[in-house]
């Protein structure tokens, strides 16, 4: 933990200063807490999201705990009264390489070796492996890929597969899914890279493109990146508003563009 800003007698600490994309980050503040006393959640970058709201623990202290969803060295803002107190703190990605070194000379092997037992086991290792990765593979959820297929039509035949691999009650493997449904839906109809960037980089391309239809699904998506990357837990009943918001919203920018293409005949 460290002190990183003051403002009068406030201090705002955060512990971890440095972390890995979805970790849980505890930001505590200290000192004379004045009347008026909120988080400062930023428009686009970082893409941050609250776990456990500001809560005032005594007259001098307060805490808050979130997460964030984009790498690289951060701030996270405190509103006082008129004036702003931050902390930095870094996060760093989930794909960072692993730490690579010299591996020692090891010696020859003796007349027996427990290598040799492990060179035996390889092969039933394997056929084991094998067996395991066939019964696992049989719970994945296949999606449905056809160029030929029109965009909203592709996704909701997906959606009906979620829909029948809901009762299976694998949050992180549900919501990648849906999230993927959704991200190729609006990369077909609407011509933005949605599949490859993160959220923190697609709500503004959203926005910018001022497709407002879209907005409630943007709301969406950092609470489904909590669950698919810091294993945050859903529920039957959640699952099923989720992919009926998606529905219609598939459903009025179809509408939308129907009434469109009718106004233009």
């Amino acid at each position: 933990m460290i002190l990183l800003y003051l403002i009068s007698t406030l201090t705002l600490t955060i512990a971890p200063d440095s972390l890995t994309v979805g970790d849980t980050i505890t930001a505590n503040i200290k000192g004379e807490l004045p009347e008026t006393l909120s988080v400062i959640m930023p428009d686009s970058f970082p893409d941050i999201a609250i776990l456990d709201s500001l809560t005032r623990l005594t007259d001098t202290t307060a805490t808050v705990k979130f997460t964030s969803f984009s790498t690289g060295s951060q701030d996270f803002k405190i509103k006082a009264n008129k004036d702003t107190v931050k902390a930095s703190y870094m996060v760093n990605s989930v794909l960072e390489p692993e730490n690579k070194g010299i591996s020692p000379i090891r010696g020859p092997f003796g007349f027996f070796n427990w290598h040799y037992l492990l060179y035996l086991l390889i092969i039933p290792i394997g056929i084991l492996s094998y067996l395991l990765f066939k019964k696992f593979r049989k719970n994945e959820i296949t999606l449905i890929e056809e160029e030929k297929l029109e965009p909203e039509e592709e996704a909701l035949r997906n959606l009906k597969i979620l829909e029948s691999k809901s009762s299976e009650g694998d949050w992180n493997k549900l919501y990648t899914s849906l999230s993927y449904i959704c991200r190729r839906y609006i990369e077909r109809k609407k011509g933005i890279p949605a599949v490859e960037v993160t959220t923190s980089e697609l709500i503004p391309l959203i926005k910018k493109k001022g497709l407002s239809l879209l907005i409630p699904l943007t709301r969406l998506f950092p609470e489904w990146d909590l669950i698919k990357f810091a294993d945050h837990e859903s529920t039957p009943e959640q699952f099923d508003k989720d992919i009926a918001l998606v529905r219609t919203v598939i459903d009025q920018i179809e509408e939308e563009e129907e009434q469109s293409d009718a106004a233009l005949q």
